[in-house]
């Protein structure tokens, strides 16, 4: 009985461990590629990250020098860690139920009317990580195009980063 239950457990164990670390290794990866998206012009995820990080920081500088008074509320990074918390923090895992419920269409009466057009057809068990990510680049793509109206002047970035050749020299 006690091999049993060591069996089980160890089974549930890894079963756990499974759906932990096959998501975050593969997406992890993904962002290490080029981005599926047409938009992104070919950059990796985290060289868009980068792009912006560096962009955005920056325009902070550049706004700084220019209104030496203003206050600046969370510092010069303000800004880009607002947009990854948001992209990371609710786009990653909201866009994983998107995912499930292109895959479960029974989920889709959870989905809100805004979400509803982000969710993936066909899903399969095969194909769930890699819909996953382009939900997730859909939406990274469409949070970031609204960033350039954004209350916080100095936060305005436009979505669309330069061309690679720009960044190689």
């Amino acid at each position: 009985m006690e091999t049993i239950l060591k069996v089980i457990s160890t089974g549930i164990l890894v079963l756990m461990l499974v759906t932990i670390f096959v998501p975050v290794g593969y997406l992890a990866w993904r962002a290490d590629q080029p981005m599926a998206l047409p938009q992104f012009k070919g950059y990796t995820y985290y060289q868009y990250l980068a792009w912006r990080k560096d962009t955005l920081h920056q325009m902070a500088i550049n706004y700084k020098t220019a209104h030496p008074n203003a206050k600046m509320g969370g510092g010069l990074d303000m800004c880009f860690h607002v947009d990854t918390v948001g992209d990371l923090g609710l786009s990653l895992p909201m866009t994983g139920f998107y995912t499930l419920a292109g895959a479960y269409p029974n989920l889709v009466k959870y989905v809100s009317s805004d979400g509803k057009p982000y969710i993936p057809k066909d899903v399969t068990l095969l194909t769930f990580l890699p819909d996953w990510w382009l939900t997730y680049e859909s939406l990274v793509w469409e949070s970031a195009q609204h960033d350039q109206y954004g209350p916080v002047s100095y936060c305005r970035l436009a979505a669309t980063p330069p061309a690679q050749a720009s960044l190689d020299h």
